[in-house]
């Protein structure tokens, strides 16, 4: 089955911000069916509306599913993956300046980190998992995004002088974002062909 990869937006965001279609663009050009997820109201996001969204953009996530969310999109992402559909595995899950507990000045959005992440499930079920921070994020700062990838038992990337990864902080593209998917897609790829080889030679 050919991958899907589904990039979900931020707070007050939308698919046209930002790095997310260069992103898709690159992915594209790599056979990846790409979709950048418009979610309700981004200016005043409710959190089962958005989860409604994810459901019709992606429905079930499977081990060719590749999730990357950016801001409040991460949190939504775990939120869909651990309550909507606790039992489904996906591919890759990438996480850009997220976050899974309530951040001074966003008080607006804490009906999203009420509920706690899963992470146990979340490690069994997703085995490619990154949290990508900047170390001068004043929005979301670096030891919330830190702090994920621990829960998350997930490899961290904090950069330095990339804000919050918007289009206004200069980041209009992400080669981080697209090698890690590489490496994600690569590592599965050697990971099915053991898996192939190990059946054949039980079955011969």
């Amino acid at each position: 089955m050919a991958s899907r990869l589904f990039i979900v937006h931020g707070y007050m965001a939308a698919p046209e911000h930002h790095w997310f279609d260069w992103l898709k663009q690159q992915m594209a050009q790599a056979g990846v069916a790409v979709t950048v997820c418009r979610l309700p109201a981004s200016h005043t996001p409710d959190p089962d509306a958005w989860l409604s969204a994810l459901e019709e953009d992606i429905g079930e996530p499977d081990e060719d599913t590749w999730l990357i969310g950016h801001s409040l999109g991460c949190i939504t992402l775990l939120n869909y993956l651990t309550q909507r559909h606790p039992q489904a595995s996906a591919g890759g899950l990438l996480l850009v300046a997220g976050f899974s507990e309530p951040v001074p000045g966003l008080e607006a959005l804490s009906a999203f980190t009420r509920t706690p992440v899963n992470g146990t499930s979340v490690i069994r079920r997703i085995k490619q998992r990154a949290v990508i921070a900047s170390l001068n994020d004043d929005i979301v700062p670096a030891e919330y995004s830190l702090r994920l990838s621990q829960q998350l038992a997930a490899r961290f990337y904090g950069l330095p002088e990339h804000g919050h990864f918007q289009g206004s902080d200069g980041v209009v593209t992400f080669p981080l974002v697209a090698e890690l998917l590489k490496q994600f897609r690569a590592e599965k790829v050697t990971a099915d062909e053991i898996s192939f080889c190990g059946e054949a030679e039980q079955s011969s």
